[in-house]
C-alpha cells in the first residue's frame, strides 16, 4: 500500500511538472529525459546496487556479532528495490518506443508519455534515497556498537 501511495504521489507531481512545462511551452525536461532516462535510470540502479552490496556487508557483520537480529525483512526490501529498478527501466523503455511509434496515435500520448518518463525518475531517485539512508541507519549502528564497547 505504501508504494501506491508513494508512485501516486510521483504520478501527481510528474502530472504537474508536465503541466507546468506545457503551460510554459518548455520542452527542456522532456527533451532530455527522453534522451537520457535509460541512462539515468541504469546509473541509478548501479548505484543502488553497489550501495546495496556495501549494506548487506555490513549486514553480515551485525549477523556474525549478533546472530538473534533478523535482517530478513531488509534484504527482501533491498532485493525489492532493485527489481523496482530494473521494473522502472523497462516500463521507460516501453514508455519510449509507443511516444516515437507514428503508428501509435493518441491524443495525449506526449504527454501521458511524458508523465510516466518523469514519475519513473522520480521513483528512481526516492528509491536511491531510501537505499542512501539505509547507510545512515548502519553507521549509527556501528557508532553505537563501538560506544557500547568502549
Amino acid at each position: 500500500m505504501k508504494n501506491l501511495k508513494n508512485i501516486s504521489f510521483f504520478f501527481v507531481i510528474a502530472l504537474a511538472i508536465t503541466t507546468i512545462g506545457n503551460v510554459l511551452d518548455s520542452k527542456f525536461l522532456f527533451t532530455y529525459l527522453q534522451t537520457n532516462i535509460i541512462g539515468l535510470l541504469i546509473t541509478l540502479l548501479a548505484i543502488n546496487t553497489a550501495t546495496s552490496g556495501l549494506i548487506a556487508s555490513k549486514i553480515q557483520d551485525f549477523v556474525i556479532q549478533k546472530p538473534e537480529i533478523d535482517f530478513s525483512t531488509t534484504i527482501k526490501e533491498m532485493k525489492t528495490s532493485l527489481l523496482e529498478q530494473i521494473i522502472l527501466i523497462i516500463t521507460s523503455i516501453i514508455c519510449l518506443i509507443i511516444q516515437n511509434s507514428e503508428k501509435i496515435e493518441l491524443k495525449f500520448k506526449d504527454d501521458i508519455c511524458n508523465i510516466i518518463i518523469i514519475t519513473a525518475f522520480i521513483y528512481a531517485i526516492d528509491i536511491l534515497w531510501d537505499t542512501g539512508k539505509a547507510v545512515f541507519v548502519i553507521i549509527e549502528e556501528i557508532q553505537k556498537t563501538n560506544n557500547k564497547n568502549k
